[in-house]
């Protein structure tokens, strides 16, 4: 487990493009990501990254021109499944020239699976579009997977610091987070793994494929599946490390004081779980089922 770095890494600079209007945003922003882009759309790719997004006009350009500058000997191609946003996210992912797929069936699971299906590459790194990636993330997830009797491989982000909360603060944050998530990535990794830095092989994910049913936790449960191949292992270091905004903490209205101690009780409550594997699976809560039309 590593610390949680006390200051935003100057690479990120580069990559954190904000705007009020899509008007405002300076033609070398496309023109650079663009360019960058030319080398990601190879016949054979050995690593497919596949993005998902869901109205994210704001931070799309932001994700891809992180992964655009992903640095690796292994030819790589980028995915993003647009899953039938309504604002111009679209728009900026043709404008820069990404390769992409329209997912009209709503839901993370379902745009998941459009990206799967369509990527070619034997290694399957799934992102985020409201995510920034480091040039070496890539590179890290693919060593991770070519460790004797590895599965899949996940890591976990840091934020980016806002007006309202600076890095030594979310940094404690994020220490207290991580020291549950390194204790349980021993019997039950599953729980820890973010779909938005999660790798495995391509073969695997098509025969287990995504589940589509369900809200929020498809992350969790192809974690799960994952394991009959073998284990799930945990990158935690600096290079597979990603950057996300606050805004996951923004939307539970609470200060970052009371989330710690939220997340202090959460975890002392369940800690003996963390030493003991899950044999049985995980129950569908029906407040988590996507319904059907009728």
């Amino acid at each position: 487990m590593i610390l949680s770095p006390l200051s935003r890494p100057r690479w990120i600079n580069r990559h954190y493009i904000r705007f009020n209007s899509i008007e405002e945003i300076p033609e070398e922003v496309f023109s650079r990501i663009s360019e960058n882009l030319k080398d990601k759309h190879p016949d054979r790719p050995a690593i497919s990254i596949c993005v998902i997004g869901y109205n994210e006009e704001k931070l799309i350009l932001s994700c891809l021109s992180s992964l655009s500058e992903q640095k690796s000997d292994l030819p790589i191609e980028i995915i993003v499944s647009n899953n039938n946003s309504s604002d111009r996210m679209q728009e900026l992912i043709d404008r820069v020239g990404a390769k992409s797929v329209i997912e009209k069936r709503q839901g993370v699971g379902w745009a998941r699976q459009a990206a799967l299906e369509l990527a070619k590459g034997e290694y399957i790194l799934n992102a985020d579009a409201d995510v920034i990636y480091p040039p070496t993330w890539a590179d890290e997830f693919v060593k991770g997977l070519n460790k004797p009797g590895v599965a899949a491989v996940f890591s976990v982000d840091s934020y980016i610091p806002d007006a309202k909360r600076g890095r030594i603060s979310l940094a404690g944050y994020e220490f207290l987070r991580d020291v549950s998530l390194y204790l349980r990535s021993f019997k039950r990794p599953e729980l820890n793994v973010g779909a938005g830095s999660f790798g495995f092989r391509r073969e695997h994910g098509l025969q287990i494929g995504w589940r589509t049913h369900i809200k929020r936790g498809e992350d969790g449960a192809m974690a799960y599946a994952l394991k009959q191949f073998g284990k799930i292992s945990f990158l935690h270091n600096s290079r597979a490390q990603v950057w996300s905004t606050t805004r996951s903490l923004e939307q539970t209205h609470k200060s970052l004081g009371s989330l710690v101690l939220t997340r202090l009780r959460k975890e002392s409550g369940r800690i003996k779980a963390y030493f003991v594997p899950e044999k049985n699976g995980y129950k569908d809560r029906d407040s988590n089922l996507i319904k059907k039309p009728d």
